[in-house]
């Protein structure tokens, strides 16, 4: 497709079009950027980037960002975009199908919701209407258990008061030289029997969290949840496995290791992703090809996981049958900001064989 088609470049200018300081100031910024510059002048950009954000229904922001990332090709920009709403519609088809039968299985979902605090008073309104939509998916699915990284002190506080009815709550900070960076595991008051509470540290003062929990009064779970890094990854998975022999495993981490990294090391635990089919469409928590919050063109990666251990002897009563993911919802005030630059991970268990 031609940048000089006139079914491209001559689109009519009043219809849906941004306001004059609004284009100029997206403009401003695409054409600073010397890594992608843009080879067309301002008037010729604007109309490009305008047609290319109605014909595609995405925002100019993000319709500037799609072009350059992909040289002012609109074939590729095109197909990346046409790709991305594909793989996002497979991703809710999917999730759409268990919704139904919810209730008959054990819920566990891990998020990194990346709302740690700041000073800027923008970014916390941002931060505040980002966590109001985490919270209206965590009350939407109602999960057994929710496992929290990253969660920052205003964001925390909203979520433990809007949850607070329906579950009981443990954070702690992720280690002791930060403050407001916390992680937490919130327990369903219906299901759950919480038992234990223990903060599993290193001498660097790195934190996780273990809750020793009964479900349902029958089935000992110990909970776990951590941000890990290549640093304490040996001592955090040499410390669940001290762990009871006779209770189950769940794991929700969220890190910056690579595939690479983890596909060179053995973990006595299953992978809640790979016995489960291994789908395409739940592959990826860090996705920048989908994720509009993510800034730069990182490769996607599976930085967020749920890892599990079951029992021999229950007989496959606690079995992974399904995971998901959520968080793919733009929050109410944007058309693509999402509620964090991570996925929520959801695994269903099927408790009932």
């Amino acid at each position: 497709m031609s940048l000089d088609d006139p079914q491209i470049i001559d689109d009519e200018q009043e219809d849906e079009k941004l306001s004059d300081h609004d284009n100029d100031k997206s403009l401003s910024s695409l054409t600073s950027d010397s890594s992608n510059e843009c080879p067309y002048n301002d008037d010729i950009a604007s109309k490009v980037s305008t047609a290319f954000a109605k014909a595609t229904g995405i925002d100019i922001e993000f319709a500037i960002q799609l072009l350059k990332d992909h040289g002012w090709n609109i074939d590729q920009a095109l197909k990346a975009t046409y790709e991305a709403k594909e793989h996002a519609q497979l991703i809710v088809n999917t999730k759409q199908n268990w919704k139904d039968s919810n209730e008959k299985y054990f819920k566990i979902l891990s998020w990194n919701t990346d709302t740690t605090d700041t000073d800027e008073v923008e970014f916390n309104e941002l931060i505040q209407q980002r966590t109001e939509t985490m919270i209206e998916i965590l009350l939407r699915e109602k999960p057994d258990v929710i496992l929290l990284q990253q969660v920052g002190t205003f964001a925390l506080t909203l979520i433990i008061t809007c949850l607070s009815s329906l579950y009981d709550d443990e954070s702690i900070q992720i280690d002791s030289f930060n403050n407001s960076n916390y992680i937490s595991i919130f327990t369903r008051k219906s299901t759950v029997k919480k038992k234990n509470v223990s903060i599993i540290k290193n001498s660097e003062n790195w934190n996780m969290l273990k809750i020793e929990i009964e479900y349902k009064n029958s089935i000992n779970i110990d909970l776990f949840n951590a941000f890990i890094d290549e640093n304490t990854y040996s001592y955090c998975f040499e410390q669940i496995n001290k762990t009871n022999p006779n209770h189950i495993i769940l794991f929700g981490i969220s890190s910056q290791i690579s595939d690479t990294f983890w596909n060179s090391h053995i973990i006595n635990l299953d992978d809640l992703w790979a016995k489960t089919n291994q789908r395409p469409e739940t592959t990826y928590t860090f996705d920048p090809e989908l994720n509009s919050n993510i800034n730069g063109n990182d490769k996607p990666q599976r930085y967020d996981r749920i890892f599990f251990r079951s029992l021999t002897s229950m007989n496959n009563q606690f079995k992974p049958v399904h995971m998901e993911l959520e968080g793919i919802q733009h929050i109410k005030t944007s058309d693509i900001i999402f509620p964090s630059t991570h996925w929520a991970i959801q695994g269903y268990f099927d408790v009932n064989n």
